[in-house]
């Protein structure tokens, strides 16, 4: 029985940022957008995200959200989401955004944009 709680134990402690992470949505308007080069990170030393598009949201302006831009899979959706931030800055347009939050971070991954009215 000891065997079975280390084993747990130590799977508990290697899976510690899965269990960190979390699925948000934050709604607002666009106050940075930025494109850069493939393999440019963004963020401090520890928070860095490996992303070309940046945007930081007026309801979240302490964080930073990106995605790639790359062809793999998610180049069309990731162009698309792309041109929507690009539709919603320039019209200062409500978008909600969904990301994975990580404990103790303030940069994210960004996976999904919506725009709203």
């Amino acid at each position: 029985m000891k065997n079975i709680v280390y084993v747990f134990v130590l799977v508990l402690a290697c899976n510690s940022t899965l269990f960190a992470q979390q699925v948000e949505a934050t709604i607002g308007k666009v106050i940075l957008l930025r494109l850069s080069d493939v393999g440019d990170k963004y963020g401090p030393s520890g928070d860095k995200i490996d992303a070309e598009v940046i945007m930081k949201i007026d309801s979240k302006p302490d964080n930073a959200f990106g995605f790639q831009l790359r062809k793999d899979s998610n180049e069309l959706t990731h162009t698309a989401m792309f041109e929507m931030l690009q539709y919603a800055y320039a019209n200062n347009v409500n978008v909600r955004i969904e990301y994975t939050r990580l404990a103790g971070k303030k940069n994210f991954i960004l996976f999904r944009v919506i725009l709203q009215r």
